[in-house]
């Protein structure tokens, strides 16, 4: 359906919903009004879940929000929805795939029968579960989202931290919890897209190979997302972007450190990581054949040059090119001992010269569009003359574009950045407050952007 005819369907959802519960008060549950509407929300939403694996439903500054589609014109039914989901605490509500006409009639069952007001989030959850609804979870308020981020990212760090040192004293690590930390991320992805991709601003020279693995992981499984490819093939995208280094813990410390260029020879053990990395992939449990082949093609370039040489007729996973597109852009935006950092633009516009020769230009554009005209990272100056960082740029890279600001309009470093929204409107112009003049090359504010890899919550 395109995008007309699916905000169309996501009001009929909505309304659905609504009429259900209005009816539920006055008839009981097995009534055809009570009972058909729910009948009919679930063939609804059923269909969006043929490319999502769940929805998301949230009341955003007193406004109902579906999947990112606002709902402005509330009919009395759909009021009494938002006035029972505010009430009774529920910020957002996530279907998830594999929900039943079940999940949602026990769910709009409670709506009516709970009288408590302001529970928490966990309470609410529990309620739900003990009454049978097994596909529907609350979402806790956003803010949580970013701690949530925060946590899930630290913990893939570990992760990676774990299988190297374990290769490195010549055991073979179990795949399982790269599988898991995969999995949170993807979740995560799906819950708050921002809160995951603004930690890939994370750039600690000293823990590189690690900050490297995870943000490799998290860009490869949000253009796996965009891609639409299904559950499992985002579990083997990101658990190859995850462990796409690990064939160089085969390799001598002081020659992955070493911090100028390789001799010749050099450059040829570098070259033997990616077949190393897939015979380690291919030892560990848990561990499915196609993400050990996207760990050994990592390097291939799109016209079949690059490394490994594994001959005209192998047959090159088509994957494998989003674990390349991730490696690169990651790595072309990091301060190394050899480079300077590239702005999240510049290297975009680096990359797209590489297109059709190194990089697959169809992966460089499901990039594009995860990262929007404004990648997060990238440093900007609005006509307020200050100058920020993006921070989110909302779903499939369209906005909100959220900043924040690290310089003050006299050029001088603020002691807490300070988030703003570029939606937000003046009420006296009837203008956004703010807009982009140009971007900024953060060399000019050397102390600016120290210790933000992450926005504070919104409050």
């Amino acid at each position: 359906m395109d995008r007309r005819q699916q905000e169309q369907a996501i009001i009929n959802v909505i309304r659905l919903l609504g009429t259900s519960l209005k009816n539920r008060r006055m008839y009981p549950p097995t009534h055809p009004l009570v009972r058909t509407p729910v009948e009919k929300c679930f063939s609804d939403i059923f269909l969006f879940f043929a490319q999502r694996q769940e929805l998301a439903l949230a009341i955003s500054d007193g406004t109902l929000v579906f999947e990112g589609v606002p709902i402005f014109n509330l009919t009395s039914s759909l009021e009494l929805f938002m006035e029972r989901l505010a009430a009774i605490g529920i910020p957002a509500i996530v279907f998830e795939k594999g929900l039943a006409p079940g999940d949602i009639e026990l769910f709009i069952r409670f709506l009516h029968e709970t009288k408590e007001e302001g529970l928490s989030p966990s309470d609410i959850q529990k309620r739900i579960e003990d009454l049978g609804v097994a596909h529907i979870r609350v979402k806790p308020p956003e803010e949580d989202d970013y701690a949530l981020a925060r946590e899930i990212y630290h913990d893939a760090v570990n992760v990676v931290v774990s299988v190297l040192k374990e290769i490195r004293l010549g055991r073979i690590p179990s795949g399982s919890e790269s599988v898991r930390v995969v999995n949170a991320i993807s979740g995560m992805l799906n819950q708050n897209r921002d809160a995951i991709l603004a930690l890939t601003l994370i750039k600690n020279f000293d823990e590189y190979t690690y900050n490297h693995s995870v943000n490799v992981a998290v860009l490869s499984l949000a253009m796996a997302d965009a891609l639409s490819l299904s559950r499992e093939e985002k579990s083997e995208v990101g658990v190859a972007g995850l462990l796409h280094d690990v064939g160089k813990t085969q390799l001598a410390l002081d020659l992955i450190r070493k911090p100028d260029g390789l001799t010749p020879a050099e450059f040829e053990e570098i070259k033997k990581h990616p077949e190393e990395g897939f015979v380690i992939l291919g030892k560990m449990s848990h561990i499915r054949p196609t993400s050990a082949y996207m760990v050994r093609e990592h390097h291939v370039r799109f016209d079949r040059k690059g490394y490994p040489d594994l001959g005209p007729d192998y047959a090159v996973q088509p994957k494998s090119q989003i674990i390349s597109v991730a490696d690169c852009y990651d790595a072309l935006t990091t301060m190394r001992s050899y480079q300077n950092a590239k702005q999240p633009i510049e290297a975009l516009e680096i990359m797209r010269k590489l297109t059709g020769k190194s990089l697959d230009p169809n992966i460089l554009a499901t990039l594009n569009n995860v990262m929007g005209s404004y990648p997060i990272g990238t440093m900007v100056r609005l006509d307020s003359m200050e100058v920020g960082i993006v921070i989110g740029v909302g779903l499939s890279g369209k906005g909100p574009i959220r900043i924040a600001i690290l310089v003050d309009r006299q050029g001088n470093p603020l002691p807490c950045s300070e988030e703003v929204d570029l939606t937000d409107v003046d009420p006296r112009t009837g203008r956004p407050r703010w807009s982009i003049l140009s971007t900024v090359n953060p060399l000019l504010y050397p102390d600016a952007p120290k210790g933000v890899f992450l926005p504070p919550p919104s409050s």
